[in-house]
């Protein structure tokens, strides 16, 4: 088995990368030392195993025998604001109960009801789009382009009403602060289930073609989601499938602007779209960090012994650039022939539930901006982006931008 740094050796974690950096070079230089590596929590000092290289990454996502459940008690060994007391979101259920909480909503949140979105979709970018000579520059991508996308999309999708969207971006933020109290999460867990215990209640009074009807009125041989269940994860996906999009949109176009190659090949061949999306998935930093697993058993891993408890830490980013996997994994090449193996949506059975949804929005949204301002561009200095601070996301304030 390979050797244990002492504690005040071990590096710390999250790193302390500068804001706006596409990636952590902390991480890199720990990858090129090794896949695996023990390193301390920077809030609390915890021990953990961070997972670098990409085959062990993908390792620890499908073995059974790394549990999530743990980490929603107050004694985890990593605990996170977000997530304790938290029992029924499905990104934090073991199997059985997470393999049928998962069977329920996928039986509702199909790929036919992703492809029926699409003109509206289309509809709603063109908007946007037509509203630009209403700007004057150099106008906010985000506000006008960005963040209203996938926030009106996941809002019809659930079919919550225009006069309640407002909040939406807002309780996402909070949702995604690095540094918030228990107390504070609380009570934005409270005020955000009660108004989604609100609309399921009109959903099942009233059905409609949406998706949070379809989730009141799923089920598999007599089983239902519970009350509980049915607001959790109607509240993750409303946040994850608006928060996450607008960020990755924001900062691929970031990344594009550094590269102006790759950013011009682009603008000549669009049907280059697809891949460069999952390029940008691959290349760009967007969440510091993933859910921790906790090892149920003692498990050798990569010649490692994870013990039992031992909290296990993702890095998708670092392991998205291992050079293992990802030949010169530190250049944007937008014609990558593997870029889709990105770790970005997870592996296994956490495989992202909403991963079609953000490729379609991903996609569509930039193919949309190009075709229709194709000289579009950063208009300011890249060291003069504003970046917000204490949040899990790598997130834009402003995005200048010109055509």
């Amino acid at each position: 088995m390979a050797d244990t740094p002492t504690l005040t050796t071990l590096p710390t974690f999250p790193f302390d990368t500068q804001a706006g950096h596409d990636t952590d070079p902390e991480g890199l230089r720990l990858l090129a030392e090794g896949s695996m590596v023990r390193a301390r929590m920077a809030n609390g000092g915890q021990e953990i195993w961070l997972m670098l290289g990409y085959h062990v990454t993908r390792q620890v996502m499908a073995d059974p025998r790394f549990l999530r459940e743990p980490v929603t008690k107050p004694d985890a060994p990593v605990t996170l604001p977000a997530l304790v007391g938290v029992t029924d979101v499905v990104s934090v259920l073991d199997a059985p109960r997470h393999t049928r909480v998962r069977r329920l909503l996928a039986a509702a949140f199909t790929p036919r009801m992703i492809e029926r979105l699409r003109p509206r979709i289309q509809s709603v970018l063109d908007s946007l789009l037509d509203g630009f000579v209403n700007y004057s520059k150099p106008p906010d991508l985000l506000d006008m382009y960005l963040a209203p996308l996938p926030i009106t999309v996941i809002c019809e999708l659930l079919g919550v009403p225009e006069s309640d969207r407002s909040n939406m971006r807002e309780w996402a933020e909070r949702f995604m602060a690095a540094s918030v109290t228990p107390e504070e999460m609380a009570a934005t867990h409270r005020e955000v289930g009660g108004y989604l215990a609100g609309l399921i209640a009109a959903k099942r009074a009233h059905p409609e073609d949406d998706l949070t009807t379809a989730l009141v009125q799923v089920t598999d041989e007599g089983d239902r989601l519970t009350e509980a269940e049915l607001v959790i994860n109607i509240q993750t996906l409303l946040v994850a499938g608006h928060e996450t999009t607008i960020n990755q949109l924001a900062n691929g176009i970031v990344t594009l602007s550094r590269n102006p190659n790759q950013f011009d090949m682009l603008r000549r061949d669009p049907g280059l779209v697809d891949n460069a999306v999952e390029e940008l998935l691959r290349y760009d930093k967007l969440v510091t960090s993933t859910i921790p697993w906790v090892a149920a058993e003692d498990v050798e891993v990569d010649g490692h012994l994870v013990k039992a408890g031992d909290a296990v830490v993702g890095v998708p980013h670092v392991a998205n650039r291992d050079p293992a996997v990802f030949e010169d994994p530190n250049r944007l090449d937008i014609t990558r022939p593997n870029a889709s193996q990105h770790l970005s949506f997870i592996h296994g059975p956490h495989f992202c539930l909403g991963a079609q949804l953000a490729r379609t929005e991903l996609r569509m949204a930039l193919a949309a901006l190009l075709s229709r301002y194709p000289e579009l561009d950063v208009a300011v200095d890249h060291a003069d982006l504003e970046w917000r601070p204490n949040t899990l996301n790598r997130a834009l304030r402003r995005l200048p931008v010109t055509w």
